[in-house]
């Protein structure tokens, strides 16, 4: 005895074969995405970095260095912020004090 199964039996029995399998289907209609969307380039460029930075001795010495490059000059930024404002008030109590013996 022999079945006939239509094209999207078959379709559809590969794909329930494959998510049993623990993988997902593969062809291009499927309702997840295709290998052509941005979504998929984006998470292949970011996964292809990651893998880059964690196998890769210079890139990890390049990053960290970049990243430490970085906060040097977010410290230092900060410290000239308060500098500056320590700069305004001692300026804001010397005219205050000048004002204050003008009245006198």
């Amino acid at each position: 005895m022999t079945t006939n199964h239509s094209d999207s039996q078959q379709t559809h029995s590969h794909e329930t074969q494959g998510l049993a399998n623990g993988f997902a289907p593969l062809n291009a209609s499927s309702s997840s995405g295709t290998f052509g969307s941005s979504a998929f380039w984006k998470g292949a460029l970011l996964g292809a970095g990651v893998a880059l930075l964690v196998t890769n001795d210079t890139v990890q010495k390049t990053v960290v260095k970049a990243v430490s490059r970085a906060m040097e000059v977010a410290v230092s930024g900060v410290e000239e912020i308060k500098e500056k404002f320590e700069d305004a008030r001692a300026e804001a109590e010397a005219e205050a004090s000048v004002n204050g013996e003008d009245e006198n």
